[in-house]
């Protein structure tokens, strides 16, 4: 699926004066982020082909059409990023969202209203046939100026329909993602963590961790080749 950026009025060339910072560089398997102001509007970017080799690239391109899936599928949902399409197909635009890591925020905004509306926008985003799959990686859970959760990168999502495999591991990574939102609650808000929530986030089936090794095995060779770090 490829989709062009919905008149953006800016190029690749544009990238640098555009820029308000970067986010993230671009170094190995990464791709570059950037926060961008385009015209007074906030857009964040994606891109593999900064400074790429072909592999990363490659790779690259893949990694966006996959997200720009998830993030079609999830359009106009609260606590999901808008997302604009494809600068070329490489590089993901999406806007920006005035929120920060959960993990470092006042660990006092993580209240139960909070963590009852993330639970709510994980079902929803499941309902839509999309898992995360990177829950685990806190910094993932935003936390805006209103206290509501924000989900954002969804590189590693997994999207109902999109394989044969999909259907066999989505079971597995919703379980995971409900315990992205568990393992936020026992670092930040312990008090709020139940023993059924407990028992949940330590419990691993056997076929999670079947996967979870197929995963890792695969994982490293992608990132050596596309000059990055396991």
């Amino acid at each position: 699926m490829t989709r062009a950026a919905e008149n953006l009025g800016f190029s690749r060339s544009d990238i640098p004066e555009l820029t308000v910072r970067v986010l993230r560089a671009g170094e190995g398997s990464r791709p570059d982020v950037r926060l961008l102001n385009v015209d007074g509007r906030l857009l964040v970017i994606k891109d593999y082909a900064a400074g790429a080799n072909f592999a990363k690239r490659f790779i690259g391109r893949y990694l966006v059409q996959r997200e720009l899936a998830a993030y079609m599928r999830l359009k106009r949902l609260r606590g999901v990023p808008p997302c604009y399409g494809c600068l070329d197909p490489y590089t993901l635009v999406t806007g920006f969202v005035d929120a920060q890591p959960a993990p470092e925020v006042d660990p006092s905004r993580l209240t139960a209203d909070f963590f009852g509306c993330l639970l709510d926008l994980l079902r929803q985003i499941h309902s839509r046939g999309v898992a995360h799959a990177d829950l685990k990686r806190l910094l993932n859970i935003l936390v805006d100026k209103h206290e509501y959760p924000v989900l954002v990168d969804f590189t590693a999502a997994v999207i109902v329909g999109s394989s044969p495999l999909a259907a066999l591991v989505l079971p597995h990574i919703f379980e995971n993602d409900l315990r992205g939102v568990y393992k936020l609650k026992k670092h930040y808000a312990p008090a709020l963590l139940t023993p059924q929530q407990e028992a949940f986030l330590e419990h691993r089936c056997l076929g999670e961790r079947v996967f979870r090794r197929l995963t890792g095995h695969f994982r490293e060779p992608l990132q050596k080749l596309s000059g990055g770090e396991p």
